[in-house]
C-alpha cells in the first residue's frame, strides 16, 4: 500500500491511555497558606482592640450600640420591602403560567393529537389500500413475466427444431429436441 494514502497511527500518550482517573500531584500554595495566617492575625488584633474600646468607655459602647440597632432596624425594613416585591413577582410568574403557558400547552397537545389522528385514518384510508393494490399489481406483473418467460422458452425450442439448425435434431442452445 502506499503509505502516502494510509493515515499514520501515532502511539498513544500515556495520557491518552483509559482507566481510572489518578489524582494530580498537588503543591502547597504558600502563598494562600501565608495570606490565611496573616489575616487570622489581623482579625484577631481588630477583635482585641474593638472589645478594648468599647470597655475603656461605657458611654461610646452605648451610642454605637444604638446606632447599630437603627442599622439593624433600616436594615429589617429593606429585607422585608425586597421580600415583597419578591412574593409579587412570584405570584405574576404563577399567574403567568397559568393564564397563557397552560392554555399554550393545551392547544399543542391537541394539535399533536390531531395530527396522531389524521395520520392514523391516512394510513388505513389510504397508505393501507393503496399498499394492497401495488402488491397485487406487482403479483400480477410477477404472474405475467413468468407465463411470459415460460412461453419464451418454448417458442424457442419450437423454432429451433423447425429450422434444423444443430446436429442431429438438437437446438441452438445445445439442448436435444427429444427433451
Amino acid at each position: 500500500m502506499n503509505t502516502s494514502t494510509t493515515p499514520q497511527q501515532t502511539p498513544a500518550s500515556p495520557s491518552s491511555t483509559l482507566g481510572p482517573a489518578l489524582p494530580e500531584e498537588t503543591k502547597p500554595n504558600t502563598k494562600l497558606l501565608i495570606g490565611m495566617i496573616v489575616g487570622g492575625i489581623v482579625f484577631i488584633a481588630v477583635t482585641i482592640f474593638v472589645i478594648w474600646f468599647l470597655a475603656v468607655d461605657p458611654q461610646r459602647t452605648a451610642n454605637i450600640r444604638d446606632m447599630f440597632i437603627i442599622a439593624l432596624a433600616l436594615v429589617s425594613v429593606v429585607i422585608g420591602a425586597l421580600l415583597a416585591v419578591l412574593v409579587w413577582q412570584l405570584q405574576s410568574l404563577i399567574a403567568l403560567l397559568r393564564n397563557e403557558i397552560k392554555p399554550m400547552l393545551t392547544n399543542a397537545n391537541q394539535t399533536v393529537n390531531t395530527v396522531r389522528g389524521t395520520a392514523v385514518f391516512m394510513s388505513d384510508n389510504l397508505a393501507r389500500p393503496a399498499i394492497k393494490a401495488f402488491s397485487f399489481l406487482s403479483g400480477l406483473k410477477g404472474v405475467a413475466d413468468a407465463v411470459g418467460a415460460r412461453a419464451g422458452t418454448t417458442s424457442r425450442r419450437r423454432r429451433g427444431s423447425s429450422n434444423g439448425s444443430g446436429a442431429a435434431g438438437g437446438t441452438s442452445d445445445g439442448t436435444d429436441a427429444a427433451n
